[in-house]
């Protein structure tokens, strides 16, 4: 049972949050986050039998650099409570795999060709450095937008147990990207049975292919308006001999490029691509439909009150807000003289119109029924009065109710407007031109003082030396201490030592990886050189009497320690100075055995342009019997 949990930080530094899927049946896939460099990471822990050469595959698919790839970020063991755990780190999934695609509709002919393109020219990058997939499935295979994503590179077969030829590993790899187009197009899979034990019982596993007379049923015989070219890589790999099969993933690329871009998502139909997310929109504008259309029996928007630019608002009493407006008088101008304004409740001819009634002559309408004709619309009670006219306060004149607002300016309805107080502050012009006025005051002192003062007589003193050392030959002081002093002796800057070059010293010729020279001193200590993985005999397997690593130096310079990171410890090393091309001859500086960092510190510095370190046994590994030396980090010092 595991015992990692979200919070669970391995080798201080990834902190897992949540379980990941997987189908691998001896995996365990974790989200995780790099607190080091601040990014998502997906963990993988490898357990069972094939352990080890899932780790060591994955060491190998570090060293393939392409963005079709999920890198691998960094390998190794740790206990976290209940043993040793082997785990590889990885960049996170992303995307979605060819299955949950597929599970939503088939692919056209475009993407699954532009899928299968992607996917071998991955792989073919990776052939190339000697390192292949051999677990193609749709679950291998993801998209991310416009981006083929293949996953599992190496980790996979070696959970597997799958250890091919390298010609056997390129054909599996091609006949399976043939597998994953055919699967794209009719939903079913044509290679080999993927009911196998190293996946797990609860994966989801594709129908295997309809088969006829010749094999696997063509894909034109399936799909319509299928391309050419798609038909027939897939009758050469599926119907058949296997004498026109594709061999390596470089035969897919060149039968099927040149392709469109990837849009494997968007070219599903609609009502299965996921939702776009919907827009809100909270608050209605004034000019939209559904802002302009009013329910029925609603009443018109109140206008917005109109407040003065400047100065404060104030409710004006019930007499001033009248005061101005009587019955009959228009809007606007004085009452006539003598005219009284109605008591309160009555209209402007002293009469009320009863609720839910149409109004008199002179009336205003009953709440809820619209104005007769050359009548104004009266508001209802607690609603405010319609646009275009003013609501009086209570106790106001009713022939304000219904007076239409004025051009001449917008109306307050029962507010008065006062002017606002101007603020009382401190005026900095007086203070401004008081601190210009003493400053001015002071130059005028300061340079009167320099006008009067005498000039002085006297020579400054550089003259007086020069003056000095021309008399009658007399040498002067200055003269005498310059003729004591004797030159000194210019410093020459400190020469470091810097690695120029590195190259594998192999002088059997047995191949080791000389593609991963540099990964010894490029700074980074998660990348490493390795040799072959040795059986039996530390001493190279008794294939060979050693090999080594030579490094090239910038410029001479005297180099006094040499720190050497590796993954393991035992072996024997010899550090030699000496030119690459005689590895095991010049002066033997120092020998010993490794550790997971050795320091190598001679006696006296020595200054040389190129160092070897001899390697006449290779240090053990986790399993026993097996011997391999990853070397980290050289520094010199």
């Amino acid at each position: 049972m595991s015992t990692v949990q979200p919070g669970t930080v391995m080798v201080d530094r990834y902190r897992l949050t949540q379980p990941a899927s997987t189908d691998l049946a001896t995996a365990e896939a974790w989200e995780a986050h790099d607190q080091i460099l601040d990014r998502p990471v997906r963990v993988t822990f490898v357990d069972g039998p094939q352990s080890a050469a899932a780790l060591d595959a994955a060491r190998r698919a570090a060293l393939v650099a392409d963005s079709r790839l999920c890198r691998v970020l960094d390998v190794g063991t740790t206990d976290l409570g209940a043993g040793e755990r082997s785990y590889v780190i990885t960049e996170p999934f992303a995307g979605e795999s060819l299955t949950q695609i597929v599970s939503r509709g088939l692919v056209d002919a475009q993407q699954a060709r532009a899928l299968m393109g992607e996917a071998a020219t991955a792989l073919e990058a990776a052939r190339r450095r000697g390192v292949h997939h051999c677990a193609l499935r749709p679950e291998a295979v993801r998209v991310d937008g416009h981006r083929v994503v293949v996953t599992g590179l190496g980790i996979d077969a070696g959970l597997a147990g799958i250890e091919p030829s390298d010609t056997e590993a390129a054909a599996m790899d091609a006949r399976g990207l043939v597998a994953l187009g055919y699967y794209a197009l009719t939903a079913r899979w044509a290679a080999d049975s993927l009911e196998v034990p190293w996946i797990a019982p609860d994966a989801v596993r594709p129908l295997p292919a309809q088969t006829g007379p010749d094999g696997v049923v063509p894909v034109s015989e399936l799909v319509p308006h299928v391309d050419d070219e798609i038909d027939v890589v897939v009758r050469r790999t599926f119907t058949g001999d296997d004498a026109g099969a594709p061999a390596t993933p470089a035969d897919i690329v060149a039968a099927l490029e040149p392709w469109g871009q990837v849009s494997v998502v968007a070219a599903l139909p609609r009502f299965v691509q996921p939702p776009e997310r919907p827009v809100r929109s909270s608050v209605l504008g004034a000019g939209s439909p559904a802002g302009s259309a009013s329910r029925p029996g609603t009443p018109p928007p109140a206008p917005p009150v109109r407040r003065p630019s400047t100065g404060r608002i104030a409710r004006a009493g019930v007499v001033g807000a009248g005061a101005g407006v009587a019955a009959g008088a228009p809007y606007g101008q004085p009452p006539a003289q003598g005219a009284v304004p109605p008591p309160p409740g009555q209209g402007a001819y002293g009469q009320t119109a009863a609720y839910g009634q149409a109004p008199a002559y002179g009336q205003g309408p009953a709440y809820g029924q619209a104005p007769a004709a050359g009548q104004s619309p009266a508001a209802a009670p607690g609603q405010p009065a319609p646009a275009g006219y003013a609501q009086a306060a209570p106790g106001q004149p009713a022939a304000a109710q219904g007076a239409p607002q004025s051009a001449a300016g917008p109306t307050t309805g029962g507010f008065a407007s006062t002017a606002a107080p101007k603020k009382r502050g401190v005026n900095p012009t007086p203070i401004v031109l008081g601190v210009l006025l003493v400053g001015v005051v002071l130059a005028a002192v300061w340079a009167m003082s320099q006008a009067f003062t005498p000039f002085s007589s006297e020579p400054p003193p550089e003259a007086q030396t020069s003056q000095e050392a021309t008399t009658e030959g007399e040498p002067t002081e200055g003269a005498d201490d310059a003729a004591e002093e004797e030159p000194t002796e210019t410093e020459e800057p400190e020469v470091r030592p810097i690695i120029d070059s590195g190259e594998q010293l192999d002088p059997a010729g047995d191949g080791e990886h000389p593609e991963a020279v540099e990964l010894a001193y490029d700074a980074d200590p998660s990348t490493f050189w390795f040799t072959l993985t040795y059986h039996n005999n530390p001493a190279w397997g008794g294939f060979k009497e050693g090999a080594g690593f030579g490094v090239e130096l910038r410029e001479p310079a005297p180099v006094s320690q040499v720190d050497l990171n590796t993954n393991g410890s035992g072996g024997a090393w010899q550090l030699r100075s000496t030119s690459l091309d005689d590895p095991t001859g010049g002066d033997l500086l120092a020998e010993g055995s490794f550790s997971e960092d050795t320091t190598i510190e001679l006696d006296e510095a020595v200054i040389v342009d190129s160092l070897v370190l001899w390697i006449t046994e290779l240090p053990g590994t986790d399993e026993a019997d097996r011997y391999r030396l990853e070397l980290n980090e050289i520094t010199l010092s």
